[in-house]
This record gives structure tokens, sequence and C-alpha cells, in this order.
């Protein structure tokens, strides 16, 4: 602790080298440091970087698939702002403004400030769960913490001989905590009253930043929450450090980086299994060769080691992976339109669940006419997962038509071999057909689309098995989501996230289920998969010598707009598959007809939608009807109320193996937005979901969140307060936190007022 305080004395004192004392305004508004985002990123400086302003962004969008019905409820605002309080994300140095005659000294501070802080933090959670059996009676936990903090900072930024030469941002925190625990629980209940300190920091700085070579450097430790949708917030401690050297030629530019990344999660709760902890070591290097207009060849190099715990178990995953790619693009033709990229990848992995990857394409795209161009691709690709080694050889070729504004026509071919050493070798091609209209008539726009797909796919070398790699798999309450082949063996599916590619843990955060021949996944609530979400997936399954499958599908959807606003539309899908049945192969042929039928209405502050859906095939079908609505119930200057809706129902029909049952869902939420000032402002947002199911029970789900936000001076006060519960069929939980944070900035160098 002493070490830590004898630091922040020795940097206030370098600081104080020069601070330009006369030069500074009366009076000049300065920014709080727990609110600020990391100086710099691991990424190029630019020369506009010196003056840009701090920028944020909200979370959110639409694709510009069709409309969902099921998807515009409360439950798609769950996906609140990962982190939302934390400083880590916002990337860029600091406004400078300088007047170009103020007197200049070897070290310049643009800005100190320093700040006392208290803070507060209340919470409570209960968990229960029903009884099981003998051997699993009732449980029930509870958990209650109490917090607070006094804490000192120091906020600075300047340069160092000149601005073109160093920046530097400079935020440290130093404070002391008071904390007492409760748990109680079946056996021994815990209570403990720890105190501890707490030491925060984020320094980055950028070296010669308009210069053709320039560097920068970043390290951190910042302490911020996690929310989650109808669950408690975690609390997560983040550090990182880093830098980079950049060569702004361009002709040549190349980069060549360095990033240490460490999360460490936790409910600070035993036995509720949210502790997770991840750390991340990458260092990567990439050029870009600009030899003309039309030719670049890209080198790119990473290198990552990355280790892993996750929420619900104690394994670890540790893998090192290196990665190398050679990209060289020529473009010829008219207008330069027609290219040819060559690409050559490397990706080596060892230590848990490691992929090894090696590949080789070409791609052409040649440009006949403003209308119409044609594409060619060959690839090699080996492939090795553990013992399992692959080796694929497959050929695109594709064509497209564009006819005026109004139609685009699409046609495309493949075929690929895939060889392995411990399943069965396949032999697969396909052709597809894609066709969009889009027109304005006397009622409106009309718009349409028609596609059609042809595979055929055949398994040989006698073996008896097959693997998938990667199967992209979305979740979709309440429907459970079906793997493509059948006869899965159950243990070796391995499900990795999307998006960071992180290994899910089964139990925890999905579950397997097989019903015949058929594999379903479905996601656990109190998991990481979130509705909605997509996932991938491989795996092996059994099938036998000569084993063939054709499969026909098409997909086809109308539109119309009726009036300003009104679309109706008309959608559906058709699949007809068959197998060559050999031996004594049973083997259940997935036919789908589907047919959805629906119409959405648009206004400035309201919006609404319905739509009936027929889905039939052999494994579960059903019937749906969907209903959502979007309504902005109050909007002024300072005040804005919004208000949202979704409700489902399906009926599913059963048969095989599956029994018939009902099931409802309801989402709805609230966001209220308060603004009387620029020193006041107030937000909140509520949301509640209702799931009914015949055979699995209800479900119900609350979050609720706000804060209010006051600043009066140098004086500002952050109050947060969550609300979430979860009822589940077997368990319920509960929790309620409360978060205040007073601040008083005392500036000691204001920064100087542009002149």
């Amino acid at each position: 602790m002493l070490h830590r305080l004898v630091i922040m004395i020795a940097v206030t004192s370098l600081l104080g080298v020069s601070t330009g004392l006369g030069d500074q305004p009366a009076s000049t508004p300065t920014r709080n440091a727990e609110n600020e985002g990391t100086r710099a990123e691991n990424s190029p400086p630019a020369e506009d970087d010196l003056s840009s302003a701090e920028s944020g962004s909200e979370n959110g969008g639409a694709d510009g698939s069709e409309p969902d019905p099921t998807q515009n409820g409360a439950d798609s605002s769950d996906e609140r702002d990962e982190g939302s309080t934390d400083r880590i994300n916002r990337p860029g140095l600091r406004r400078r403004s300088r007047s170009s005659t103020s007197p200049r000294g070897p070290m310049s501070l643009d800005e100190l400030n320093m700040s006392l802080g208290l803070d507060s933090v209340a919470e409570r959670r209960t968990v229960r769960t029903d009884a099981y059996n003998a051997f699993r009676p009732r449980f029930a936990q509870k958990n209650k913490r109490y917090s607070i903090l006094e804490s000192v900072g120091l906020d600075a930024s300047g340069s160092l001989i000149d601005e073109k030469v160093l920046l530097y941002d400079a935020m440290m925190r130093f404070g002391l905590s008071q904390e007492e625990f409760w748990e109680s629980r079946p056996g021994i209940d815990l209570h403990r009253s720890p105190d501890g300190e707490l030491f925060e920091y984020d320094l980055s700085m950028q070296l010669f930043p308009a210069g053709k070579v320039s560097a920068s450097a970043f390290a951190s430790q910042l302490n911020d929450r996690v929310p989650r949708p109808f669950l408690p917030s975690l609390d997560r401690r983040r550090e990182r450090y880093g830098g980079g050297v950049y060569l702004n030629d361009p002709k040549l530019p190349m980069s060549l980086t360095y990033e240490h990344l460490f999360d460490d999660v936790t409910s600070r709760s035993r036995g509720l299994y949210d502790d997770e902890e991840r750390g991340e070591d990458t260092l990567r290097y990439e050029a870009t060769w600009n030899q003309s207009d039309a030719h670049t060849l890209n080198v790119e190099y990473e290198y990552e080691r990355r280790n892993e715990q996750y929420s619900g178990t104690r394994n670890t995953f540790n893998t090192t992976r290196n990665y190398l790619a050679l990209t060289d693009t020529i473009h010829f033709g008219r207008d330069n339109r027609s290219r040819i990229e060559s690409l050559i990848r490397m990706e080596d992995e060892a230590g848990d669940l490691q992929r090894d990857s090696f590949e080789v394409s070409e791609n052409l795209r040649l440009q006949h006419t403003e209308s119409l161009y044609s594409t060619y691709r060959a690839q090699y690709l080996k492939e090795s997962y553990g013992r399992l080694e692959t080796d694929t050889y497959r050929g695109d070729v594709g064509l497209t038509h564009e006819w005026e504004d109004f139609l685009v026509s699409n046609f495309g071919a493949y075929a690929l071999r895939r060889n392995a050493n411990e399943v069965g070798d396949i032999t697969e091609w396909g052709a597809t057909a894609d066709f969009s209209f889009t027109r304005d008539n006397r009622l409106g726009k009309f718009s349409s689309n028609l596609t059609y797909q042809h595979t055929n796919s055949r398994m040989g070398d006698g073996q008896t098995g097959g693997v998938v790699i990667d199967e992209s798999v979305t979740f979709r309450d309440p429907l459970p989501s079906f793997l493509t082949q059948t006869r899965v063996q159950p243990f070796s599916i391995l499900v990795r996230g999307a998006e960071r590619g992180e290994f899910l843990v089964p139990g925890t955060d999905y579950w397997v289920f097989t019903n015949g021949d058929v594999t379903l996944l479905g996601r656990v609530p109190t998991g990481r998969i979130r509705d909605g979400d997509t996932v991938l997936v491989s795996y092996r399954y059994e099938s036998y010598d000569d084993f063939q499958t054709s499969r026909d599908r098409v997909d086809y959807r109308v539109q119309q707009e009726l009036l300003k606003g009104l679309d109706v539309y008309y959608a559906g899908t058709l699949q007809d598959e068959d197998v060559s049945r050999r031996r004594y192969l049973t083997y259940r042929e997935r036919d789908i007809n589907r047919h959805r039928v629906g119409l959405t209405y648009k206004r400035p502050r309201w919006s609404t939608g319905s739509e009936l859906e027929y889905h039939d095939d052999n494994i579960d079908p059903y019937k749906a009807a969907h209903l959502n609505a979007d309504l902005v119930l109050h909007r002024s200057a300072i005040q804005e109320l919004d208000a949202r809706g979704s409700y489902s129902y399906y009926r599913f029909r059963g048969g095989g193996y599956f029994d018939p049952r009902q099931t409802s869902l309801l989402d709805f939420g609230l966001n209220y937005r308060y603004t009387l000032s620029t020193n006041l402002e107030a937000n909140a947002s509520a949301m509640y979901r209702f799931q009914n199911d015949s055979l699995f029970g209800e479900t119900n789900g609350v979050d609720i969140t706000a804060s209010v936000a006051y600043k009066i001076g140098k004086f500002s006060l952050l109050v947060e307060a969550e609300y979430d519960m979860l009822d589940l069929p077997s368990s319920t939980d509960n929790s309620a936190a409360i978060w205040i944070k007073l601040r008083r900035d005392i500036p000691i160098v204001e920064r100087r007022a542009q002149r």
C-alpha cells in the first residue's frame, strides 16, 4: 500500500515540471476521471487523432433480413452494452488546443486534475432450487454484500518536448475499501469483514504521432460490471497492456503490435458457478506492399496464447496459436473491376482442443459488362483435429447479372471431395439459382426473392462415420435447434461461440437431447447463450459406406406495399430429401413444408406486425401465431418513454418421438429517459418475459435497471440500481443491488482554451 502511494506522489511531482500556470484561463470544464475511456488503443495513430473529440455510441441496429415477429420484443434489448460502466472500450487521446505562442518547457502539462471519491455498494441475492429426489433435496443460498470505498485519483494529459514528439494521458486511482459479506446455505454459513485496497490506472502515450514512424503504448487495470439479462451483473477486473510500432508509408505500411488482456469475472458468491477467467496474449505483424494502384501483397502473422477457465467448471483450456497468411491481389480490366486473388494460409495450434489448418486458394472475378460478371474459385484445405485429419478439394463457379435496377440473378455451382483418415470420405456437388426482383407499382413497392438449391452427397471408402466442423446453429426460444446430421455421437459435440470462439460448457450453457436418430440443442437460461445467439458446433456422426443423400430446397418470399407504411408478405420453404437405404440403416428423411404470411405497419411514433406460421416436417411440426408492437408513448426535449412487446403462441403437433404441447411466449419492455439539464439526467429500463410450456412448465423473468447522474460544479453523483428475477420451473434466482458514486474534482492545471 505504501509503495503505491509513493508512486502517485512521485508521478505528481514529475508531471508538475512544466505546468504553464500563467497561460491557463480562469475557468475551463474538466473531465471526471471515473468516466473516461482508454486514451490509446492498439491501432496506428493518425494525424487527425490529435483533434478528434471523444464520442460514444449505443449498440443497436437491424439487418436486412425478413422481419421476425418473435425478435422485436423486450428480449431484444437485453443485449445491453457489456461493461457499460467501464472506461476501456472508448479509444482516442484527448482533444488538445493550445495557443501557438505559449511558452514551452521540456515537459508540458495540458491538464492535471485530482479527484476524491466515495463509492458504496449494497447487493443481495437469493437462489432456491426444488427437491429433485432423496439425494438432491431442496437447496437455498442467500448472499449479502456491503462495501465502502474511499479513493483519491489523479488525471493528467500533456506532451513531452513537443506535441509532435510524445503525447501522454495518465490516470491513477488509489483507494481503501471496507466490505462485509454474509452467505447462508446448507452447512456452515459464511460471514467475513475484509478490508483491502484499490489501485486502478489507465496510461497511454503516442510517440511521433504524425511521423512516418510512430509508436504507441498503453497499460490499464480497471474494474467494471458485466450486465446479464434477468440475472445479476458480474464484477469484472480487466487488465490490459501493450503497444505497437507503425510505419506510415504509402508504399509499404506495416505495424507490429502486442496486447495482453486478462479478465477476472466473479459474482462474489460461493458455489453459484459464475466465476470466469480469460487471458490472452497477442503478437501481431501486418504489412502491405502497394506495388501499384492495381497490385497489392499483404502479409499477416499472429501469435496468440489463450488461457481460459469458464463459468460452471474448474477445468481450464490453454491454447497457443500461430497464424500466417499471404494474400496477393491484382486488379485488371476496364476500371480495374476484374481481379485475381491468391491466398496461402497456415494455422497451427497446440494445447487443449487444438486445430491446425493449411489452405491454398485462387479467386477470380471477371467483369464482362456493366451488368454481368462471373466468379471462379479453386481451394485446397487441409485440417486436423487431434487424430482426425481431412483433405478437401473444392471448386466453385458463379455468374451474376443485373437487369437495370430491378432484377438481380445469381447462378452458382460447386463440387468438393473430402478425404479423411478416421471417417468416411465425402463426395459432394451442388447448384444454386437466386432471383431478386424489386419494382414500384401503383400501390407502392413490390419485392420478391426466389432461391433454389440442390445438393448431392455420397459417403464412401468403407468407413462407418462422418464429421462436421463448425456447423452454424441459432437458438430461438422456445424452439430447439436441430443438428443437420443424424445419429450424432453426443460425446463428440463441441460448441463454440461464434464471436469470441470460446468453448461453451454442456449442462451449464446448453443441453444435448437425443431423440431417436435426431440430436437437438437447447440453451440453458442461466448460461452464457442468449436468445437469438448463433454458435458453431462440431461433431461426429454414424454413417455407412455408399450412403447417398440428395436434397432439393426452394425458398421464396413476396412482399407488397399497399399503403404508406403498410406491407404484406408471404414466405415459404419447401425441402425434399431422398436417401439411399442400404443394409439395416434406418434414416428419417428431413422434408420441410413451411409457410408464413404476415403484415407490418409502420408510423413515425409506432409500428406493429403480425404473422401466421405453418411448419411441417417429420421431426417436430407446429403451427404458430406472432404479434409485435413498438410505441413511443412520450417524446420531448427532456423526456422520452418507449414501449415494446411481442407475443407468440406455438402448437406442436407431436409425432414420432415428441409429445404434443403448447407454448406461449410474451416479452414486454419499457425505456425511459429524463434530462432536466446538462447537470441532471435519469434513465430507466424494464424487461419482462413470460413463457408457459404445457410440458416444461412456466418461466418468468424480470430485469429492471435505473440510474441518476447529477453534477454541480466540480461535484458529481451517480446512483445506479438493478433488480433481476429469473423464476424457472425448478429454481428461482432473485437479486437486487444499488451502487452510489460520489466524486469531487480538484483542478490543479485546467485545460487551456483555444484561441
